[in-house]
């Protein structure tokens, strides 16, 4: 099989994606480049991460260029399923971070991620961006044994932590969350969902009134030091710039050599019900909680301002896949909601995108060359982090913090990721097997 390239998986018709047809915030008004320029800082990629690190290196006084080959939102940013998560991917536990990257970068992450989702709730409110914003929650249940031991471990180590967290017995979850079949939960409030598509372009208006220039269509080919600083070459002009940041996570090339190979494509869909009627919805999901369980193939739910589930998994990449998807959407839902069978809904729209996995599953933050650095592995988690990581980069940018202060693991050059293309060869063909191994206990 051979990998499509990342603009070649770029679809600017954002083709079946429910929150290109709900957002109330309007598509931005962003034309190609066409010309030369010259500015303080270059950003690729207008998603959750690029737009962060151009508004906050824009309020910081830099002049800034956002560079997008698509239109803003249109890479995993607009297409996620809207999970604002006080937690690192699946059943990693603060401790394992801490391991990873050492006391002190591992501290400030455990910090960020457990506080990131507030601080994104405030900011939308700060900028009034109409996304949907709902904070009732988040919570990790727990579908078998070996998950519910993990879950145990999470939730303990962030108590201890301070961080205020509540657990679930069996008999108190499926009340909470509406789902069945689960044997515990843990849950932490501040946890939420967003209109994720409508979160990202109202980050480019804000970013926008900050003084950041963004340009669709605007493909970039290559990063590199010339004349003694760094370039940005796109649409056939140049762009110069102090330093340029690269935030193109699934949707990565070869920008600068090997980049492509730093974080592996994940091809994942969402799917999503006709909107349902209240009194459905206060049976399904009664208190609207979001959660995310461990299941490999997808344990998750919310609902949308309309009452419509949302549902999803990985592509399993064969002929029908489509189809494939849906009916293991339509079998999740009936095991999570069995309630549901009554109703019947209809599963009114489908759609698919790239998020970026890293062997961490933490992102990393490589300098690829000097003022030439590329952010990328937000690894399902990036609803929330990749704004507040974002963030610190765009204050790097600015000279308001060191290289010392982004409390991520700092790569000198661009590190492949070992077996690269075997490894996200079997990621678009093993989803079969995670169905398996859920089935059976063992995720």
């Amino acid at each position: 099989m051979v990998m499509v390239s990342a603009i070649g998986r770029v679809d600017v018709k954002m083709k079946g994606v429910l929150w290109a047809q709900t957002s109330q915030e309007r598509q931005v008004s962003a034309p190609p480049l066409d010309a030369d320029k010259d500015v303080d800082l270059v950003v690729v990629g207008a998603g959750f991460a690029g737009l962060s690190v151009a508004l906050h290196a824009a309020k910081a006084g830099l002049s800034v260029c956002v560079l997008e080959a698509g239109i803003v939102g249109v890479g995993a940013s607009g297409r996620n399923g809207g999970f604002a998560v006080p937690h690192f991917p699946g059943g990693m536990k603060p401790s394992d971070v801490e391991i990873r990257l050492g006391k002190k970068k591992g501290g400030d992450l455990i910090s960020l991620v457990a506080g990131g989702p507030e601080w994104m709730f405030n900011q939308i409110r700060q900028y009034q961006i109409e996304c949907n914003m709902s904070q009732k929650g988040w919570a990790q249940p727990a579908h078998s044994e070996k998950s519910l031991a993990k879950i145990r471990a999470i939730h303990d180590e962030w108590k201890a932590l301070g961080v205020e967290v509540e657990w679930l017995e069996r008999p108190d979850v499926q009340p909470t969350l509406g789902a069945h079949g689960y044997l515990a939960a843990w849950r932490n409030m501040s946890g939420g969902t967003v209109q994720p598509y409508a979160l990202c372009l109202g980050l480019a208006r804000v970013a926008t009134a900050e003084g950041a220039v963004i340009h669709e269509r605007s493909s970039v080919t290559r990063t590199l030091r010339e004349d003694g600083g760094p370039v940005a070459y796109c649409n056939g002009y140049r762009v110069t710039a102090k330093q340029i940041v690269i935030a193109t996570n699934g949707y990565t090339d070869d920008l600068t050599p090997n980049l492509e190979k730093t974080g592996i494509p994940v091809r994942l869909f969402h799917c999503a019900t006709e909107p349902l009627p209240p009194e459905v919805v206060d049976k399904v999901l009664p208190r609207r909680m979001c959660f995310t369980d461990l299941r490999k193939s997808g344990g998750f739910s919310r609902c949308d301002s309309d009452g419509r589930l949302i549902s999803g998994g990985a592509v399993f990449s064969v002929p029908g896949a489509r189809a494939y998807g849906l009916a293991h959407a339509r079998n999740r839902l009936y095991t999570l909601f069995p309630q549901l069978r009554e109703v019947a809904p209809k599963i009114e729209t489908y759609w698919e995108g790239y998020c970026s996995i890293t062997d961490s599953y933490l992102p990393s933050f490589q300098v690829v060359d000097r003022d030439i650095y590329s952010l990328i592995g937000f690894s399902t988690r990036g609803v929330s982090l990749a704004q507040n990581i974002g963030r610190v980069v765009g204050e790097f940018a600015a000279g308001k913090c060191g290289l010392e202060d982004i409390p991520l693991e700092i790569v000198q050059g661009t590190r492949s990721i070992s077996m690269h293309g075997f490894k996200t060869r079997v990621g678009r063909l093993i989803f079969p097997l995670y169905q398996s191994m859920d089935r059976f206990g063992l995720s």
